[in-house]
């Protein structure tokens, strides 16, 4: 294993060339194409980026007991085995402790014991945090349970609770502060314009940007850059991000070592800049593997199941399918992986659900029988206490949120009549379009006049709607909670005006003004060009940006 810098990690045992995948079972070989040209085995470039650490064996030996071992060969042929599809809703509780948030201290703190999610203004997306995609991620703290949030105070703004919102009245100007655009940070030379924001980190002293070229690291006090880690040599590009780093200030990446193939992981140490090691997952190819980070492994969930050691990127556990006619698909979710199964000639149920504890490996729920037709875990909403989006059950797509002892819940469909299926973000994607809060699910709707809804997940039925009240004007949900759990949105006023920064009542989603945001002419709010999180003591926001090459990688206000 090396460095960044090319310096040895103490320790480390350097493997031998671990072997490139190949192309996906039951797939037709591909026609000849002319690769770019790859560093040669032994060469300094190869040295640079080849894999640290050991990867797993493509078939390990039977395990003692119930141990979990080796990802699973699928059958060649099989639909449902195809190479990790990603996210089927394009890159995007209950009663239980809130998502930790992206929150920036106002001065530094010394990181507690917690799961791997930094703390960020707001809770965000459960304990473990960025990739819209990609994935949301961020503090150093243990998330504490959120208290289900009381109803707020009214400025503008009205909605009824029959389901339907006649947005905000017309009233008086926005009342609070005002926020002013502290610093921008500059674009990157020679940006891609293609290159995509896949996950945000962060610590008290940097705010972290990962997208498909590389990461970067930003001072909070006046925005300047504080380090990069490009894509290393032997890669094309960085193909997804855990949602948080760990307590440690550890976080990890997948990379793309040619023909999509994401199966080589990477350590990142976001105090010091610097690539810890890297490791070839699997034998198959993964094309989009999610990520999570506790404090002893990095876990990965697609086509393969498996967990790191953190220290130094050596297999952990390997997840064993129940049959060797079973293909996976998992999403790493926090502390745990949720695992979807399709088997063939099983005498058993063809489809199952298994929640898997990631530092062990070993079953953390009773398996739920999956009865679509290639029904499956689509992505990671929260991650604990546990909220899944489902694919392709027997009526549609689902919401499945899971109790504290991951017992699951009441199923909430996507498709609500005589409206647009809801779109939800998961966890490995970089903007957020939904968050949970207490028994609340609030989700960023668009078609009509943008908007937010809330529904109740203990029942599945909408509670509000609130909307931006003009077609022409947009409303983002901004990423987590604030301390009492509540949400917070910023709505467009329209061109050349201030816009507001929001609360919005759990119990009918009327809104209270936090303040205005001073909005340049070149930006605006709309829902697929940014990531907003508000600082924990309310006194700043930052917006990043999804593609850093037209409008720059991150923008601070300050009230």
């Amino acid at each position: 294993m090396t460095q960044l810098d090319g310096a040895a990690v103490p320790g480390q045992v350097t493997p031998g060339p671990v072997a490139p995948a190949g192309p996906p079972p039951g797939q037709p070989p591909a026609p000849p194409v002319q690769p770019p040209a790859q560093p040669s085995v032994g060469s300094p470039e190869y040295a640079a980026y080849a894999p640290t650490a050991p990867g797993f064996p493509s078939q390990a030996p039977p395990p003692p007991g119930a141990a979990p071992v080796g990802p699973y060969d699928p059958v060649p042929g099989a639909p449902y085995g195809a190479p990790d599809a990603g996210q089927a809703y394009n890159p995007g509780g209950y009663n239980y402790p809130q998502q930790p948030g992206y929150g920036y201290p106002v001065a530094p703190v010394a990181p507690k014991q917690r799961n791997p999610v930094m703390l960020w203004g707001g809770i965000i997306g459960g304990v473990l945090a960025i990739s819209i995609v990609v994935a949301l991620v961020v503090l150093l703290k243990d998330p504490k349970p959120a208290p289900d949030p009381g109803p707020d105070p009214v400025s503008t703004g009205t909605t009824d609770n029959g389901g339907t919102s006649s947005g905000p009245t017309p009233g008086p100007a926005p009342k609070g502060a005002t926020f002013n655009v502290a610093w921008s940070a500059p674009k990157p030379a020679n940006a891609d314009s293609s290159n995509q924001m896949l996950g945000v980190w962060g610590t008290d002293k940097l705010a972290v940007r990962v997208d498909s070229s590389g990461i970067r690291a930003f001072n909070l006090t006046d925005g300047k850059e504080a380090w990069t880690i490009a894509a290393p040599a032997g890669s094309k590009e960085l193909c997804t991000a855990s949602y948080a780093a760990n307590s440690k200030g550890v976080a990890a990446v997948s990379f793309n070592t040619g023909d999509s193939d994401c199966s080589t992981v990477g350590a990142i140490d976001l105090t010091q800049g610097k690539l810890l090691w890297s490791v070839k997952v699997s034998a198959d190819r993964m094309s989009s593997p999610t990520l999570s980070v506790t404090e002893n492994v990095v876990a990965v969930g697609g086509n393969a199941v498996a967990a790191l050691n953190i220290a130094n990127g050596q297999p952990a556990w390997q997840y064993q399918p129940r049959d060797k006619d079973c293909v996976l698909r998992g999403k790493a979710a926090g502390a745990q992986i949720a695992v979807s199964d399709r088997c063939y000639g099983t005498s058993g149920p063809k489809s199952q659900l298994v929640i898997v504890n990631a530092e062990t490996g070993k079953p953390a729920s009773t398996p739920i029988t999956l009865t679509g037709n290639i029904e499956e875990v689509d992505s990671v909403v929260q991650d604990k206490p546990l909220v899944l989006l489902m694919g392709n059950g027997p009526q549609g797509d689902y919401v499945l949120p899971f109790d504290k002892d991951n017992k699951p819940g009441t199923q909430m469909s996507v498709k609500e009549p005589g409206a647009d299926s809801l779109r939800l973000s998961g966890q490995n994607e970089a903007l957020t379009r939904n968050v949970v809060s207490g028994t609340t699910l609030y989700v960023q709707v668009s078609g009509g006049k943008p908007g937010i809804n809330a529904y109740d997940l203990n029942t599945g039925k909408r509670l509000w709607s609130a909307n931006s009240g003009s077609t022409s004007n947009d409303m983002r949900l901004v990423a987590g909670t604030d301390k009492d759990g509540k949400v917070r949105a910023i709505v467009d006023q329209g061109y050349n005006k201030p816009a507001r920064l929001v609360t919005l009542s759990p119990t009918d989603g009327s809104m209270s003004d936090l303040g205005t945001m001073t909005m340049p002419s070149s930006m605006g709010i709309g829902s697929s060009t940014s990531e907003y999180l508000v600082s924990d003591d309310g006194a700043a926001v930052y917006a990043f940006r999804r593609y850093s090459a037209s409008d720059g990688p991150l923008t601070k206000w300050k009230k």
